[in-house]
């Protein structure tokens, strides 16, 4: 496995230059909103570290998965992947090592992501406000990064299935969506089908049960249907498929 050859390789492209160059403001200026407006809002004029994550969570919900999903099906996309596997032997390995790139993508951002909540807490709550609030920041590793790393699993899952960008990225995206929406309505309207439904394909809710340690054995549906079984047919397609 050579993983930092991964890295590298998705680092070097057009696409990810252009994605990181607004990512970084994008976080930042997040991470500013949710640091500053609290003191202004809250009373007392506090700044709390997890609501400041809280906030950064909505950009990193979409960043995540196009970081993830460009890594694992780019190469499949553009037809580059013939090159990778006549160099590299071993097309198990290959996915091992594109898995590990992704993963050190996720925990770069989510690291950068966290630093930034607290120092926009602190620059809030301390020159702004009247004070800041770093005891919650136990909830913000069981609550806000456990649903992260639903969105980065479920990524990872859908780009080893499809290996394709576009569609990916689409159903990467789409389907947290869609699945938030639907949770949304089957609580407004109360019908108890449709919310046992919804929740057995709600792997961010499954996640933050699990992270709480309230999560029953329902909870292993979610991530059976949406990142075990996904990742299993994915990696024999991943083993099988011809190259172009």
């Amino acid at each position: 496995m050579r993983p930092d050859i991964d890295l590298r390789a998705y680092l070097d492209t057009r696409g990810a230059k252009i994605l990181l160059l607004l990512t970084l403001p994008i976080l930042v200026a997040f991470a500013l909103l949710g640091g500053l407006i609290q003191p202004a809002l809250m009373e007392p004029a506090v700044s709390d570290v997890e609501l400041t994550f809280f906030v950064l969570t909505l950009p990193l919900s979409l960043i995540i998965p196009v970081v993830t999903v460009m890594i694992i099906a780019g190469e499949w996309s553009d037809s580059s992947v013939q090159n990778t596997f006549l160099q590299r032997p071993g097309r198990l390995a290959v996915l091992g090592s594109k898995a590990i790139a992704a993963l050190v993508m996720f925990v770069a951002l989510v690291g950068v992501s966290i630093g930034l909540a607290a120092g926009a807490t602190w620059i809030g709550g301390e020159l702004i406000g009247e004070g800041t609030v770093f005891s919650s920041f136990e909830g913000l590793l069981t609550t806000h990064l456990a649903m992260l790393i639903a969105v980065f699993l479920f990524s990872l899952a859908v780009a080893v299935l499809l290996q394709s960008t576009v569609i990916g990225l689409v159903i990467a995206i789409g389907v947290p969506f869609v699945v938030t929406t639907a949770a949304g309505l089957t609580m407004a309207f109360g019908s108890d089908l449709a919310a046992d439904i919804v929740r057995a394909v709600d792997l961010q809710t499954a996640a933050v049960l699990a992270a709480d340690g309230e999560a029953t054995a329902f909870e292993l549906i979610p991530l059976l249907l949406l990142v075990v079984v996904p990742l299993a047919l994915g990696t024999r397609r991943w083993n099988l498929r011809e190259v172009n």
